[in-house]
C-alpha cells in the first residue's frame, strides 16, 4: 500500500505499471481518490477486483457517489471544533506546552477495499 497523488494523465500514472504494482492505494482526500478512479479506470484496472482504494474525510458527494462507491476515514469535524472550543474556554488565557488530544475517526465501510 502507498500514497500517491496521481497526474492528470492516466499514461503517467506509472505506479500501477510497475512489476510487482500495489494492492492498494490510500488517498489523503476523497477528491484525490476521484482522480486515482479514473486513472486506473482508464487503464482498464479494476477496483477492487485489481487494486484497493481508500479515501480519507469522508467528503460524501464523492465518495458515495463513485462506483464503486469509495471506503474512506471520516473526518469529525463537529467533535474536533468542540474540543478546540472547550479548550480555548477553559485554558485560552494560560501559556501551557503543547498538547496532543486524539478523536476517532470512524472507519466508513464502502465497496472499493
Amino acid at each position: 500500500m502507498c500514497a500517491v497523488l496521481p497526474t492528470s494523465s492516466a499514461s503517467n500514472f506509472a505506479l500501477v505499471q510497475l512489476p510487482e504494482p500495489p494492492t492498494a492505494i490510500f488517498c489523503f482526500t476523497d477528491f484525490v481518490a476521484m482522480g486515482v478512479y479514473d486513472a486506473l479506470r482508464s487503464l482498464g484496472i479494476s477496483i477492487p477486483g485489481n487494486v484497493a482504494v481508500m479515501g480519507f474525510d469522508n467528503y460524501e458527494s464523492v465518495a458515495a457517489q463513485l462506483t464503486p462507491p469509495l471506503s474512506t476515514i471520516e473526518l469529525p469535524h463537529y467533535e474536533m471544533g468542540k474540543w478546540a472550543v472547550e479548550y480555548l474556554l477553559e485554558y485560552g488565557s494560560q501559556t501551557l506546552p503543547p498538547l496532543q488530544h486524539t478523536i476517532p475517526c470512524p472507519y466508513i465501510e464502502r465497496h472499493s477495499i
